[in-house]
Parts: C-alpha cells; sequence; structure tokens
C-alpha cells in the first residue's frame, strides 16, 4: 500500500527474523488457510521476484566422451557395402556389458564449476602440481624425441660423452639416426642457451629450470657441450655399417665373377650356341648361301617368338625336339650355370659406385677421428697418460676396446685404418670383376658398354624360356605317346574280333559238312542195297568221298563202296576217252573236291555239292542214264 518494492519489504522481514516468504500469499485469504493448503497469491504479469534456493538449481548437464571419426554419409552407402550389409545387426541392449562401469568411463554427471573451484582453490592435497614444459623447441619434435629417448633408459650425460669419444656401445644405426635427427639446430640452440643462462643466477633456480624441461630438451643440452656432434655421429653411423655394408658389396662381386667364369667355361652352353646358330642359318638359307657366323644374345629370345607356318610351333620347340633327337645332355645346360640367376639382378656399375662412396666415407671418418685423436692425444700428454687410460678415464673406467696394437689410437681411429684395409681387398677384387666382365662381352661378342645386369638378364630370360618350352614338347610327346598306345589297343580288339568271328564261321560250316556227307552216305547205302554188289558211280557218290577225304574219315565198311564208285567212275572214263561217269556234274564235283582239299579257305570240301548229290541220290537218279547228270542243274551250279 505504500509502494514499497516487494524485494525491499522482503529484506526487511529478514532483518526484523521474519519469514520474508509471507509476501507470496493471497492477501484475501487466512494466512493458516494458506499454509495448510499450499495456496499461494496468483501474481500478476511477468514481475520478476527474487528466487529462492531451490528455485536457484539447475538439473546437472551429463557430458560424454567423443570418438572423432568422419562418418560415411547414408546417401552413398550401397546396397553391396559393409555398412549396409550390418545396419541394425547389433542392438546395444542386447549385449552383455557393465552399464556402470560404461557410465564411469565415457560420461560424467559432475559439475565442471566444482573442479574449476578445486583447482583454483591451491589445495595441495588434491594431486600432485601438474609439470610444466618450456617451449624453446617445436612442440611436436620435442613429444616425438622424447619417445626415442623413453626406449633408450640412458642418462643424457651418459650418452653424450659416448658421442664425444665417438663409441656406438649397443646402438643400432637406427638408434643412432634417431639421436643424430634430435641434435639441436642453431636455432634451438640459441633459444637453450638464453634460457639456461636467464636461469643462472644460483644453482638452485638453475637445477628447477633444467627440471622444467622436456625429456628432448634436457638431451639437446647435454649434446650442446659435444663438439663436432654431428660428424661424430657420421662415423659412428658408419662404424656401425661398415661391416654389413662391404659384405654385400663383396658377395655381390663374387656372384658376378663365379658367373662370369660359368658362361666362359660351360661346354653345354657352347654346344646348344653351335646348334642354335646351325639351326638359324638352316631356317634362314636352307644351309646355304649366305650363312651367319654368330648372333647377338637378345636373338636367344626371338626363338620362343619366332613360328613355324602352322602358327603353332614356335623354334624354340622345334630345338628341343632336335635336341631330344640328337643329344639330350644339351637340354640340362642350365647345370653348369649355378650362380647366373644370382647375378642377373647385380649391377657392376652401381658395385663400382657403391665402392667409390664407402672409400670417400672411410677418408672422412679418418679425417675426424685423427682430429680428435690429437685432440685427446694433447690432454693424455698434459695428464702424462695413455690416449686409451685417458679414455677410460672419461668413460667412468670402462673401456671395451682392444688398444693391445695401438695404444696411442682411438677407438675411430683403429676402426679407420682396419676399414681402410678392408676396402682396399674389395676393390681389387671389383677391378678383377670388371676385366673378367669384359672378357665374357668379348667371348660373346657383345658392345663393351653392355650393363651386366642386362647381359645376365637374357640369358636368364632364355633359360626361362627354353625350360618353358622343354615342359610343352614332353607334354606333347606324352599326349602322342598315350594316343599311339590308345590306337594300337583298338587295332588289337578289332583283329580278335575278326578273328573270333572266323573261328565261328568254320566251326558252323564244318557241321553242315558233316551233315551233308552222312546224308550222301546214307542215300548210297541205299543204292547199294537196291542195285546190287556194285554202288553206282553217281555225282553223290564223288561229292561224297571228296568230303569224307576232307575231313580225314576212314574208309570203313559202310563207306567202302564211295571209294570203290570213284575209283569206277575215273577208270570208266579213262577207257571210254570221254566224259566221266555222272556227266560234266560229276567232272565239276569231282574237281571241287580235289581243289577243296588242297585249299583250306571257304567252305570244307562236299559242302553244298556233297548236299545237292545226297538230294540226287534221294531221287535215286542213275549218273548213266540218259538226260541231266544226278542232282541235275542245283548239282552243276554247286560244282
Amino acid at each position: 500500500k505504500m509502494g514499497l518494492p516487494m524485494g525491499a519489504v522482503q529484506n526487511a522481514l529478514l532483518r526484523d527474523g521474519k519469514d520474508p516468504t509471507i509476501m507470496d500469499l493471497d492477501p484475501e485469504k487466512s494466512v493458516e488457510f494458506q499454509r495448510n493448503s499450499g495456496g499461494k497469491k496468483k501474481k500478476k504479469g511477468k514481475k520478476k521476484g527474487k528466487k529462492t534456493k531451490v528455485e536457484k538449481e539447475k538439473k546437472l548437464k551429463v557430458r560424454r566422451k567423443k570418438l572423432f571419426w568422419n562418418p560415411i554419409d547414408e546417401g552413398k552407402i550401397k546396397k553391396h557395402s559393409i555398412w549396409y550389409k550390418v545396419k541394425g545387426a547389433v542392438d546395444m541392449g542386447k549385449l552383455k556389458y557393465d552399464a556402470s562401469e560404461f557410465d564411469s568411463l565415457f560420461t560424467d554427471a559432475s559439475n565442471p564449476a566444482d573442479k574449476k573451484k578445486k583447482v583454483g582453490a591451491g589445495d595441495s592435497s588434491s594431486g600432485p602440481k601438474q609439470k610444466k614444459s618450456t617451449q624453446v623447441i617445436d612442440g611436436k619434435r620435442g613429444m616425438n624425441g622424447g619417445i626415442i629417448l623413453a626406449r633408450l633408459k640412458m642418462e643424457y650425460s651418459v650418452i653424450a660423452n659416448m658421442v664425444d669419444n665417438m663409441d656406438s656401445g649397443k646402438f643400432d644405426a637406427t638408434q643412432l639416426r634417431a639421436l643424430q635427427e634430435f641434435l639441436p639446430t642453431d636455432e634451438e640452440r640459441q633459444g637453450l642457451d638464453s634460457y639456461i643462462k636467464s636461469a643462472s643466477t644460483s644453482e638452485e633456480k638453475k637445477k628447477e629450470a633444467m627440471d622444467d624441461l622436456c625429456a628432448c630438451e634436457k638431451y639437446m643440452v647435454a649434446m650442446m657441450v659435444v663438439s663436432e656432434s654431428a660428424s661424430k655421429f657420421d662415423c659412428m653411423l658408419f662404424q656401425s655399417q661398415f661391416e654389413c655394408s662391404l659384405k654385400e658389396i663383396v658377395d655381390e662381386i663374387i656372384k658376378l665373377s663365379n658367373a662370369c667364369k660359368e658362361v666362359r667355361t660351360s661346354s653345354r652352353l657352347q654346344k646348344l650356341m653351335a646348334v642354335i646358330l646351325t639351326l638359324g642359318n638352316h631356317i634362314n638359307t636352307g644351309g646355304t648361301g649366305n650363312l651367319a657366323s654368330g648372333f647377338s644374345l637378345d636373338a636367344l629370345l626371338k626363338l620362343d617368338e619366332a613360328k613355324a607356318f602352322d602358327k603353332k610351333t614356335s623354334v624354340l620347340q622345334y630345338l628341343v625336339k632336335l635336341l631330344k633327337q640328337n643329344d639330350e645332355s644339351l637340354i640340362q645346360f642350365k647345370e653348369e650355370l649355378p650362380t647366373v640367376a644370382e647375378a642377373g639382378s647385380v649391377m657392376l656399375d652401381s658395385l663400382s659406385a657403391d665402392m667409390k662412396q664407402m672409400k670417400e666415407e672411410v677418408e672422412k671418418v679418418k679425417k675426424t677421428a685423427a682430429k680428435e685423436g690429437n685432440r685427446l692425444r694433447r690432454e693424455a700428454k698434459e695428464k702424462n697418460i695413455s690416449v686409451a687410460e685417458l679414455i677410460a678415464e672419461k668413460a667412468d673406467g670402462s673401456n671395451n676396446n682392444d688398444q693391445t696394437d695401438y695404444k696411442d689410437k682411438t677407438p675411430m681411429e683403429v676402426f679407420s685404418l682396419n676399414a681402410e684395409v678392408e676396402m682396399n681387398k674389395a676393390l681389387t677384387k671389383t677391378d678383377d670383376v670388371k676385366d673378367s666382365y669384359g672378357e665374357v662381352l668379348e667371348y660373346f661378342g657383345e658392345d663393351e658398354k653392355m650393363p651386366s645386369n642386362e647381359f645376365f638378364g637374357t640369358i636368364n630370360k632364355f633359360i626361362a624360356n627354353f625350360y618353358a618350352a622343354v615342359e610343352f614338347v614332353d607334354k606333347m610327346e606324352a599326349q602322342k605317346l598315350k594316343e599311339e598306345k590308345r590306337a594300337a589297343a583298338l587295332q588289337a580288339k578289332h583283329e580278335k574280333k575278326l578273328a573270333a568271328k572266323k573261328a565261328r564261321e568254320d566251326a558252323m560250316a564244318g557241321e553242315a559238312s558233316e551233315k551233308s556227307a552222312m546224308a550222301a552216305s546214307d542215300a548210297l547205302s541205299a543204292d547199294f542195297t537196291e542195285g546190287g554188289d556194285r554202288p553206282k558211280p553217281t555225282l553223290a557218290a564223288a561229292a561224297a568221298a571228296a568230303s569224307l577225304k576232307r575231313r580225314g574219315s576212314k574208309v570203313d565198311a559202310k563207306n567202302g563202296f564211295i571209294a570203290a564208285a570213284v575209283a569206277a567212275t575215273k577208270k570208266k572214263a579213262e577207257e571210254e576217252n570221254g566224259p566221266p561217269l555222272g556227266g560234266i556234274a560229276a567232272m565239276a564235283a569231282s574237281a571241287a573236291a580235289r581243289k577243296k582239299s588242297v585249299n583250306d579257305i571257304g567252305p570244307p570240301a562236299g559242302g553244298i555239292a556233297a548236299a545237292a548229290a545226297a538230294a540226287a541220290a534221294a531221287g535215286k537218279k542213275s549218273a548213266i542214264e540218259e538226260g541231266p547228270p544226278a542232282g541235275g542243274i542245283a548239282a552243276a551250279a554247286a560244282a
């Protein structure tokens, strides 16, 4: 009613120890009613009053860890893609996992403001103070250097002392190269110098400043006291790689030297080249006229490309067939060239360049080692001790280098002297293989500038093509032999069938002949009984006699009359100087019988003729009666 602001009234009530919330009640209703029913005065408009402590409380937000990946646009996912196939395949709700563990790992429901307050409070009991690092060098470079140094697990001062003495220790080439990479640049050196000088007011502050440096910066500070550290690292790297590098070069030289010797001394290769030359001349000129005296090695590769007129057989395949027919030992010419395959990858020019580079590096190491050795000798002289003792003193009394023969030399000086000796031996071998390869080129008539890898590479390609052709020819010959065996087996089977068929026909014909002869015999026996004591010399008798003779049957009482009939027929013919009894048919039957008795081919004697004669006898036609002979036209036709 007095127009005072609501906040002022509430503050006054608080000051007097009264409840300020009473101002929120409806003045038209009793306080007791509103307190019990919870009714409050309705506020009109959008007047803002002071909020209570409960109203100030806000709902805490849950923060989540983020997995920063690059999602694929769903519109670009095809049906055959893996993402299309696995879509909806896994349901997180159906998986077995600890939900509380997941929430503790990947969610955070705490108030960030509380953490800021704790950090700002400076309570030392909450955790260790975060260590800061100077930013003298690039942060990424410092991190990478720290990773390398952490793997070595060695004090930086010890590493610096080893580099100063050019002692590689147990470091390999990879580790030495990494350490060299993190040597301080001129800019980094200036920055670190300025930082150290600014903190050098006292030893304590200097120590604190060094502790604040990162691992890579501490390593750089330690290496700053080593003179010519980059050159010394070069010497150590060369020393660690020298033995292996020199061995690789020498091995390549030996391979090339052996290959040169093999191609020059192989008798099979020489004979094979001669066969190829002869074959080529014969193909080109027929063996006469302008014949080639030799050919370049690239022609060996053309043998597989050139085809005969059948457009199938290559010259190389024909060469293989030729060798198989004449001298199969030449096919195994590869046995006399065991090192040629390895020499195909060796480049003599590269070997010479590598040897030249190694020689230059040996000279650099020798120069650097001598410079450092002179410095150490002056220092040792001042202390009146040997160089070896001085080095051992700097290395905390440990000295793994053998200084028996070189007491006044540093280990690197000793190495450089030994390396120079080994290099001279390798250079001598290189010169020897150069001469040997030159002789090989001259031996084959090739250009003296032809690279070694090209020469032996060509031979290796020819060897591969040659044995591919050998395999092809062997396969074709095996197939041909298989077909010939199959054809022979079919022919033998066919001949066997023919023989079996002929045997069956002969057996059937024999049975028919025997039955006919028996029928004729029975007919004549009946005729003899009716006519008296002399048989009728008919065609049936002659045919029956021939059949019995053909079959080798004996003349017994039953068939003796047949022989008598034949004899009477012949005698009558001789006395009367005319046709035999029985007429032309009897004469034809007799001739047929004689022929069948000699010739074994065809039906046995007495076959059809005997059957016809038997038929005539059954009709009881007499051979001496007038008219057609017994058996009639059938008997004559059968004869």
